[in-house]
């Protein structure tokens, strides 16, 4: 009988796709990811749905289904709320899983866990572990309860100094430089007052005034450029010419609610500097805060946080918006790793006697969200660069793989993953519109000027629904309500005629032909009832679910985790390697992600979560017989 593993960690790696790793490995590079497969065991079929992240990462820490730990959405429905989509909350916050996480199972037996950067984790319940803020896509970020895809961070999010406008920034202009201390040698110095705000704060904090300062070190126009505090050049944050990244830069915030200070870190990289100063770009980093997001509190005190910035989105929403480029995206990422890593290190050190570990990294969700569907361009260069990307991003998760698999050492069992894959964007399909034609609901278009908005163009929620004229409402990614009287807001369908309008939302789903292609997108409407032979149908799901077809909509969220389309792949991505994990091997039937709750709690020995429903993936065993 093989012995149990001494301990368990989790690696998650958010819209991993097997197909695309298993692309970039053939043509060679990723060591820790092949070392990885080749002394443990692969499996490239893992499935779950909705293919999405909270509910996929509620699979993940619960070992059950959406429709039993209550998470069927990215978004989550408020009862007693309007059944507009708008009204709907970003689904992240731990206080509405309906299971049982494994941490606090472990917890409960006296175990110590540590979890950084999980969805769905935050606020901990922990009494003996330590927990890094896990209540949306990146570290000391939050995102529940808000809606559409607002976020708040600890301290700040990114935003851009420059002579343009930018509705993330803040517009400013070059005049000669007065009233300044400890100058550099320099001829016609000019200086710029930056009113700087301070966006998306969960803590809001005051404004501040900075200056930036620029000259000419030869002869050949302006070229450098220095942000200071104050109009003191000795004082400066930094100093960079064209292309540079700033270092670290550590500073003091005030919070607006009690005046406290608080530290954080940025960084500022200068896009754009013309000879003559009369275009500037500046871009600053999203302030990373110290404080506020490491419970119990105490720990954050082994955590060595003034070099590092958790870079969140890592610069996406910036490169949607025109503010940085490619490359700059890239670089985020690498420093977004590098925040991980230093914070696991630091608590994997500090605390050697941990059981568990749980993890959460998003760059290459990011990505593909920005950049899949250039993978299959058929322009050459346009494919060559989303390709050199993509690459760029996996290099950055193989290398957090090796020195996170260092310090895990060899008794601890190790799984990867994925919470979901992703297609190429194809189509959009406005359900509304759908439901609209059959004459079950009405709406108008959205105009917005919110720049998180942005993500609602190809998510196909730009409008605004009237549910006081609506028989149907569609919400989320794969429900439609029918609009109860006396149940919703604004409903107006009698209770006896409920039935009758299920039928008909399917009917007007299935039969749909989109405008763009003339062919059926929906792949299947059912009964919420009928959804729980998938794990769905629960107590978050619409009246009617729905499943579209991989070429349809953005990226995933929309289709079944079986959906191909070009170079993509709904499919997760999911292996282990271990002690008593068979080598080198490759497990070709599907499994579905509430297996690995499981699989660790077996081959651990640990404790298993009360609603845990999915089963030990035994064929990965060298000996499944650890029980006798």
């Amino acid at each position: 009988m093989a012995e149990k593993a001494k301990r368990a960690a989790l690696i998650g790696y958010d819209c991993a796709i097997p197909k695309r790793l298993e692309a970039l490995l053939a043509e060679g590079g990723l060591p820790n990811f092949r070392a990885f497969m080749n002394e443990g065991s692969f499996i490239p079929e893992g499935y779950n749905l909705p293919t999405v992240t909270p509910p996929s990462w509620a699979t993940i820490c619960t070992g059950a289904y959406p429709r039993t730990h209550g998470v069927e959405d990215y978004y989550y429905y408020l009862e007693g709320n309007s059944l507009e989509h708008k009204k709907t909350c970003q689904a992240f916050g731990s206080e509405i899983l309906t299971a049982q996480t494994i941490w606090d199972a472990w917890d409960k037996a006296g175990k110590k866990c540590i979890v950084v950067n999980y969805p769905m984790s935050w606020p901990s319940k922990m009494e003996h572990g330590i927990m890094v803020m896990g209540q949306g896509l990146s570290p000391a970020e939050t995102r529940w309860p808000l809606r559409g895809n607002e976020h708040k961070e600890f301290l700040a999010s990114e935003s851009v100094i420059s002579t343009d406008f930018y509705h993330m920034g803040v517009q400013s202009r070059f005049d000669d430089a007065k009233g300044w201390k400890n100058l550099p040698d320099c001829d016609e110095p000019l200086e710029m007052v930056v009113n700087m705000k301070f966006k998306e704060s969960i803590e809001p904090i005051e404004d501040q005034v900075w200056y930036g300062l620029t000259w000419e070190s030869g002869d050949d126009g302006y070229d450098t450029f220095a942000l200071c505090p104050d109009r003191d050049y000795s004082r400066a944050f930094f100093t960079v010419r064209l292309g540079q990244w700033s270092e670290p830069v550590q500073h003091d915030f005030t919070v607006k609610a009690d005046g406290r200070t608080e530290k954080g870190t940025f960084r500022c990289k200068l896009m754009t500097l013309s000879d003559d100063a009369e275009d500037f770009k500046l871009y600053v980093s999203g302030i990373t805060g110290h404080l506020g997001f490491v419970a119990p509190a105490a720990a954050a005190a082994q955590i060595d946080l003034s070099r590092q910035i958790a870079a969140n989105d890592i610069g996406l929403v910036a490169y949607l918006h025109g503010v940085i480029d490619t490359d700059t995206v890239c670089e985020l990422a690498e420093f977004h790793s590098d925040w991980l890593y230093n914070t696991v290190r630091c608590l994997l050190t500090a605390n050697e006697d941990w059981d568990l570990f749980y993890m959460h990294s998003h760059p290459i969700d990011w990505f593909y969200h920005g950049w899949l569907h250039e993978i299959d361009s058929p322009d050459e260069a346009i494919r060559t660069r989303a390709r050199k990307m993509e690459r760029h991003i996996y290099e950055i998760e193989d290398r957090l793989l090796g020195r996170l698999m260092q310090l895990f050492g060899d008794e601890t069992l190790v799984c990867v993953c994925s919470d979901h894959g992703a297609t190429p964007i194809g189509p959009i399909l406005n359900t509304a519109e759908a439901l609209k034609q059959a004459g079950l609901c009405a709406y108008e278009p959205k105009k917005s000027e919110n720049y998180w908005d942005i993500y609602e163009e190809t998510e196909g929620f730009n409008y605004v629904l009237d549910v006081t004229k609506s028989l149907a409402v569609p919400q989320r990614y794969m429900f439609v309500y029918v609009n109860l009287e006396g149940k919703y807001p604004g409903g107006i369908v009698k209770p006896e005629d409920y039935e009758s309008v299920r039928d008909r939302i399917i009917d007007a789903l299935l039969d749909y032909k989109h405008p763009e292609t003339g062919e059926r997108p929906v792949l299947l409407a059912v009964r919420k009832e009928d959804a729980k032979v998938f794990g769905m149908g629960g107590a978050q799901a619409g009246d009617v679910v729905y499943a579209l077809k991989p070429q349809y909509m953005a990226e995933h969220g929309y289709g079944f985790p079986t959906g191909e389309s070009g170079c993509g792949s709904l499919k997760n991505l999911l292996m282990f390697r271990g002690p008593n994990i068979k080598k080198g091997f490759r497990y070709e039937r599907p499994r579905w992600l509430a297996d690995i709750v499981p699989t660790l709690c077996y081959m651990t020995g640990g404790p298993i979560p009360e609603d845990a429903e999915g089963a030990p993936i035994y064929q990965i065993m060298e000996d499944p017989n650890l029980v006798k």
